[in-house]
């Protein structure tokens, strides 16, 4: 009779540890979806001119229901003699800082040139012969995005020894939910 009931018990109590591991694994589910929104498509063009730097070019993305969730924009970096030697293509989120990460950038230990990255030195090369090539995909898992950008037009002037400003960029740029 002992054992029956201990046997009785145990099983109880991995029913409840199988349940609560399923509502939690439901709960993931659905909080993941609600913090990864599924977005409207967009496909745009961004410019950047040096005649025109002060404009910095940014663009909204919406949710299906019409909610600014993510900012797209290109943010100028410039070296200590104010040239804009390198463009970042930054996205985040609505309500984030202008100083919060780029969430184009992957996570985990990196380094290096990304491809959300277009400096002055790799384009001076051309549009072909830079580090990501003229078309670039940037899958974020993370976001259940996709993001292409197509390098379209560059200009570049040298201001040192292998360093070069950035004197205009065109980019197209879609980004998109993963899947249907």
């Amino acid at each position: 009779m002992y054992m029956r009931r201990f046997a009785t018990i145990r099983c109880d109590r991995l029913w409840r540890l199988v349940l609560a591991v399923q509502l939690v694994a439901v709960l993931s589910l659905v909080s993941n979806a609600a913090a990864n929104p599924r977005i409207v498509p967009l496909r745009t063009s961004a410019s950047f001119s040096t005649q025109y730097a002060e404009n910095r070019w940014s663009v909204p993305i919406k949710s299906t229901d019409g909610r600014t969730v993510y900012v797209l924009s290109l943010v100028p970096e410039l070296d200590v003699g104010n040239h804009i030697t390198e463009l970042e293509l930054v996205l985040r989120r609505s309500n984030a800082r202008n100083n919060a990460p780029n969430l184009l950038d992957p996570t985990g230990i990196w380094h290096g040139l990304q491809a959300c990255d277009f400096p002055g030195r790799d384009l001076a090369q051309g549009i072909q012969k830079t580090a990501f090539g003229e078309k670039r995909t940037i899958h974020l898992n993370r976001l259940e995005l996709v993001v292409r950008i197509a390098v379209l037009k560059v200009t570049v002037s040298p201001i040192s020894a292998g360093d070069y400003q950035i004197d205009a960029l065109d980019l197209q740029i879609e980004v998109d939910n993963f899947g249907p």
